[in-house]
């Protein structure tokens, strides 16, 4: 025979009482506009927040990019709308900036060749990853850049390469060089183009070169304007831009929830 105890367990449980179901209650008539009990704080502080961003912004040009077109090869005709009308006579570069888009690509020619150079506002996210935690390190911004090449005589396509690199400590560092015979290619944005370009040798690993030989394509870079001015330009550009996009989001996220 079963201990009490055991036979205690065998004894069928009296059933409890079913708990009550909560819901919400939701309204089957459409309704104009919200009515979150956050939502008119929330609007509030963005525009608050917007107001305060609006009114310590400087509608100068900003200093940096001042000083980078008197001494860069690169020259500065258009930037982000805030720029817009400040910087026009300068022919040799420009800057492919469109609002809500966090790449930045600077255009110049070179004798037949286009360069374009691409840079993109998740180096401050990599950054704030990098800085998680060393407070007490010496700040370090670094970025990637991508440098494109192309190069056509007439209606004859000669190619492209591609060239990552980083900028850091004020300086381009190559990471890899890689040859596409169709430039066009290289600036297809379709789905199909990436895929071509992803089957593609992506060149030797940089660093296994013959020092003399990655010595030339640094110095092959610094022929065509990729110099200390625009090793310093690039990383303020991104704080430049990131400032930008943030009034604009702070802008649009607040008349969306204000509707």
């Amino acid at each position: 025979m079963a201990p009490a105890a055991c036979r205690a367990s065998l004894l069928p449980l009296a059933r409890s009482a079913p708990a009550p179901v909560w819901s919400r209650a939701f309204s089957a008539a459409p309704l104009a506009r919200s009515h979150g009990q956050g939502d008119r704080d929330l609007a509030h502080k963005l525009e608050s927040e917007l107001k305060f961003e609006k009114e310590n912004q400087d509608a100068a040009v900003p200093a940096f990019i001042k000083e980078f077109n008197n001494k860069g090869i690169f020259k500065v005709n258009h930037c982000f709308p805030l720029l817009s009308g400040f910087l026009k006579g300068y022919e040799e570069m420009s800057i492919e900036d469109k609002v809500g888009e966090k790449e930045v690509t600077l255009v110049r020619n070179f004798g037949n060749e286009k360069i374009s150079v691409i840079f993109s506002t998740d180096a401050l996210a990599e950054k704030a990853e990098f800085d998680e935690g060393e407070s007490d390190v010496e700040e370090t911004f670094s970025v990637n850049v991508t440098v494109l090449i192309e190069k056509k005589v007439g209606t004859t396509d000669h190619g492209a390469l591609e060239l990552n690199a980083t900028i850091q400590e004020n300086a381009f560092f190559i990471d890899s060089v890689s040859f596409n015979p169709s430039s066009s290619l290289m600036s297809d944005q379709s789905a199909e183009g990436d895929w071509q370009r992803r089957g593609r040798y992506g060149g030797p690993v940089f660093q296994d070169l013959d020092e003399a030989l990655q010595d030339q394509f640094h110095d092959f870079l610094r022929e065509r304007g990729f110099d200390e001015a625009l090793a310093e330009f690039v990383p303020q550009y991104i704080d430049f831009k990131e400032q930008g996009e943030y009034v604009e989001w702070l802008k649009r996220v607040g008349e969306w929830v204000a509707k």
